[in-house]
């Protein structure tokens, strides 16, 4: 089997791992029908998929979830350089409502040559014009 990597937004990992989120059986569909896929974790989408886990579940439960992400799939730190650039792209997009995370993936797709990202979030799919293929389509 051909391994393919993909960057995955928080979006996409609440939703595969909370069952009571509306896009559950999606995402968990999209992990069954793509058993190819490694996940890229970036540190922004981890830092807010754990934060969010924390308060909204529980903080084994975002522990548990973030020591997975972290040994079981690539987890991508930001450099500074990185960094400079989200802020620039969250300063250059501001007639839209896209988090500094969003922008993160904005920024870090070409970077990173991987221009698939898994995602539930509008924001992302907003940016399919910048060369973005957010999937499920």
């Amino acid at each position: 089997m051909i391994t393919q990597e993909i960057i995955v937004d928080t979006s996409a990992l609440i939703a595969f791992f909370v069952k009571s989120e509306i896009h559950h059986e999606k995402a968990k569909q999209f992990v069954i029908n793509n058993p190819e896929y490694r996940w890229l974790i970036l540190e922004t989408v981890f830092d807010e998929t754990v934060t969010w886990l924390r308060t909204k579940i529980s903080p084994q439960v975002s522990i548990s979830i973030g020591q997975l992400l972290r040994t079981e799939h690539l987890y991508i730190n930001i450099s500074d350089l990185d960094d400079q650039a989200i802020w620039s792209a969250f300063c250059k997009y501001n007639d839209k409502k896209w988090s500094y995370t969003d922008c993160s993936i904005l920024v870090m797709t070409p970077r990173l040559q991987r221009f698939q990202v898994w995602a539930f979030d509008e924001h992302i799919r907003q940016m399919s014009g910048l060369g973005i293929v957010c999937l499920p389509k």
